[in-house]
Formats: structure tokens, sequence, C-alpha cells
């Protein structure tokens, strides 16, 4: 058996766009299988694995002998957290496929293939933030700046004037973490370190006939966020987990002999935003791949040319149904899944079945057989093929087939 797994975003995805993954399973063998399915997972401290989104490729079936082509795609949400190195915030996608176990039917044989996969922030003018003047005065130090939001690599001019003090400080401090809400370590993790303030930049002079002070943002500095996301699946309840950088200015002023010894400290927080990529830049980076789902054979097609499966028949023994179907296309279909369910009292969807075939010549037929114990009044049958053509047929049992 040869599984393969290949992202189509060429490593990379943006929060609420769609991450395309295309999947390749290669029997050597008739096998049988429990699930397969893709998952994007990031690992927090306090866990091997978070599970962040999936999509199922196949339930439970009977597969030929044969190779069985799949993409998917996978919707990151914009409450995602984008991957951060500098704190192990990375993701990868795996691909899973579960088999019942030769040996031991209580335990299952499972199959991973893992590709890693950052995910970033659209940079665009929606997330401009207006920037506002500043003006402060605490213990004798008047501070001035004419806006409180600024790029990597910009500086920033702090105006200032002071009676009472014989020396200014100016820090820019950067305070970092991660966010880990963990119930196996109580409500917060203990794993995650609580973090002193980084200094990022410093500026001072004794000249207080000086009007202001420069001070440079690194061009490295990573813009200001809060980011905090939290899973659906209830096995994660209780868990929490996210990123943020703040930004500051420390003010440290040291006062003349005559108006005391005790040193004046306040801080005032600024925002980092990142630099600006231009609109022609992120559009080709972003469609530079062409639509973000799985193309659709039917795309521009008129609908007689949609015909590709018939139900010529469904012969029903008590609790078994025998459906024939027959591909009326010209085509010979490869890799063709057949996921075969009930519908109950007309709203319920019973249990499913998934039937592989390698390969589907033109006008041949084939032969599903779906057991229920449901009283069923209709059958729901997803066809999928190795050219991700996907057809949904619903039969009502009464049907007159011929």
């Amino acid at each position: 058996m040869k599984l393969e797994l290949n992202d189509k975003n060429n490593g990379h995805v943006y929060l609420g766009d769609k991450l395309n993954v295309r999947t390749s399973f290669n029997f050597d063998e008739d096998t049988s299988i429990l699930w397969s399915g893709i998952r994007l997972l990031t690992h927090p401290p306090c866990l091997k694995e978070l599970q962040i989104t999936k999509e199922d490729i196949f339930s439970k079936g009977n597969f030929e002998k044969g190779e069985y082509i799949r993409e998917r795609a996978l919707l990151i949400k914009n409450n995602v957290i984008p991957t951060i190195k500098n704190r192990n915030l990375e993701y990868e996608i795996k691909l899973i496929l579960r088999q019942p176990h030769p040996n031991n039917p209580d335990d299952d044989l499972v199959i991973n293939r893992t590709h890693k996969i950052e995910v970033r922030v659209k940079d665009t003018s929606d997330q401009i933030l207006k920037p506002n003047p500043l003006s402060i005065s605490i213990s004798g130090l008047n501070v001035n700046l004419t806006k409180d939001v600024f790029k990597p690599g910009e500086t920033i001019k702090i105006n200032f004037s002071s009676s009472e003090l014989k020396q200014v400080e100016i820090r820019l401090l950067q305070k970092a973490n991660l966010v880990c809400y963990c119930d196996a370590y109580g409500q917060t993790c203990s794993k995650v370190e609580e973090l002193p303030p980084a200094i990022a930049g410093d500026s001072k002079t004794s000249d207080m006939n000086k009007d202001f002070l420069l001070l440079k943002i690194p061009e490295i500095a990573q813009p200001s966020h809060n980011y905090l996301w939290e899973p659906l699946e209830k096995e994660f309840w209780g868990m929490k987990y996210g990123s943020y950088v703040k930004w500051f200015l420390l003010f440290i002023g040291k006062p003349k002999p005559e108006y005391g010894k005790e040193i004046i400290k306040f801080k005032v927080p600024i925002t980092i935003v990142a630099k600006s990529v231009s609109r022609n830049e992120v559009v080709v980076d972003l469609f530079s791949k062409g639509a973000t789902v799985a193309p659709s054979i039917f795309d521009g097609v008129s609908a007689k040319f949609q015909k590709v499966f018939k139900i010529t028949s469904i012969d029903s023994d008590m609790e078994k149904y025998s459906i024939r179907i027959k591909n009326i296309s010209k085509d010979s279909l490869k890799g063709v899944s057949v996921k075969t369910s009930g519908l109950q009292e007309g709203l319920f969807e019973t249990e499913s079945t998934l039937t592989g075939f390698s390969s589907w010549e033109s006008n041949e037929e084939k032969e599903i057989v779906y057991n229920s114990k449901q009283n069923i009044t209709a059958l729901i049958i997803v066809l999928e093929d190795n050219s991700q053509r996907v057809i949904r047929i619903q039969t009502p049992l009464a049907s007159n087939f011929f």
C-alpha cells in the first residue's frame, strides 16, 4: 500500500482561504478500511496534537486493488492563529487511514502521512488602523507623539519637556507569549512560563534643552496581535490556545536633586502593524493557483452532459438492497468510490457503506449491496472518481428504473 499527500498551496495558506490538498491511495490488493481523512494539526505545550479542522475522504468500506485520487479543501477560518515560528506555533496537515487490525479486532491499524503548512495573515487595506496623537503629562514630564501606530523599521519621534528632570530615557518594550489554557494543567498551562518584557530599543538624554528623542522600531519587530482560538470538538473543551504581542514605550525620568530622588516610570501602549504588501503582490500570491475549491467537471457544461451514471435496478430482500448502476458516459472511469446510505422518514440519513472500484468501463454495470435494519424510503448514492467529479443520486425505493 502507498499513500501520498500533497498540498496545492505551495506550503502556505491565508486565513479565510481554503487549503487545497491532493491525496493518493494506491492499494496493492483488495483492501478494507474503517476511515480516512485529512486534519490540520498544531501542537500546544500541554498536548501532542490539537485538531484545528478536518475533512473526511473515505468512510468505512471495501476497495478493489488500484489507485484512488481525491482532492479536498480545508477552510482556514479567521479565528485560527497564524504560524509563529519563534514560539513554535506551527501547523501540519496529516493524512490518516484506519484499517481493521489483522491480529487484534479491538485495535485499529493506522497509517499517517504528514506535511508542514504555514498559516499566514492577509495584509490588506482593511487592516489599517487609524492612528491617534498622544499627549501625556505625569510628574513634571510632558510627552507628545503625533501618532500611536507604527511599522517595523519606522523611527518614532517623541517630543518631551520638563523643568524638574535631569535625565530622560525611553525604552521600546515588547511583551509577547503564548496563551494556553489546558484542563490537564489547571486553568493556565504550567508549561508556558511567564516572560518579562524584552527591550527592543532605547534612547536617553541629559540635555533637557533638547525637544525630542528618536527611537527606531526594529525591522524584524513582530506586529501587535492578540489571537485566541477555542476548539469546537468536545474532547478539547476547556482548551484555549493563542498568542499575543504587546508594545509599550517606557518613560524613565531622573529628577533634579531639589525635586527628590524618586525615579519616574510609566508606560504608554503603542501598536505596531505589518508592512503593507502591494495589492498586486497579494493578488498574485493568493490566486496564482487558481480556484480555492476542487474543480468540478460540470463547470460550464449543460445539464444533458452531466449524466454519467444511471441506476438500472434495485432489488430488496428484507434488510438487504442490491443496487445496479451503469456507467452511461463514453469514458472509462478510474478510482470510483460509491457511498451508499438510506433516508429514514424522509429526514434522517442512515449509516453509510463505501465500495471502491479501480476501473469502471463505459456501459458497464456494477452491483452495490447495502444492508440496513432501518425502515428506509429512499437510497442516497454519492459517486466520486479520480477526475474529482462528484455525483449525488437520491432515489425513492418505489422508483421505476426501466
